[in-house]
């Protein structure tokens, strides 16, 4: 893929992540093979075990106050988006933070995923 490919990709990834889409978002631009390290260090590989990772996230989220995408850059096979997070999680209560995802792409799916924040 082009540098202009994935930066439209990375666009319609956004909006279907605002349309709260998140598991849909996945199943479509993940790759079968993702490895994926969150927060805390853990990387996790398949895209059956990083879906079900994204349920149980998803079910313990509460209230959404923010989730936006407030900035992107793509270089190569590599996109960096940056998200703003502000929510309420049942076991951890309320969870404020600016991340970035740092995603290689293959095959027209991001195969490599990594969160700082």
């Amino acid at each position: 893929m082009t540098e202009q490919q994935i930066s439209a990709e990375l666009d319609r990834l956004i909006s279907m992540m605002a349309s709260g889409k998140a598991l849909e978002t996945f199943d479509e631009f993940y790759h079968n093979d993702i490895e994926k390290t969150d927060l805390d260090g853990v990387t996790h590989k398949g895209k059956i075990e990083n879906r079900r990772i994204g349920e149980e996230l998803l079910a313990k989220v509460k209230a959404v106050r923010d989730f936006t995408a407030v900035g992107k850059v793509v270089k190569g096979n590599r996109s960096f988006l940056v998200w703003s997070l502000d929510y309420d999680h049942a076991d951890n209560g309320p969870v404020k933070l600016v991340e970035v995802a740092i995603q290689d792409w293959q095959d027209g799916k991001i195969i490599r995923e990594y969160y700082a924040a």
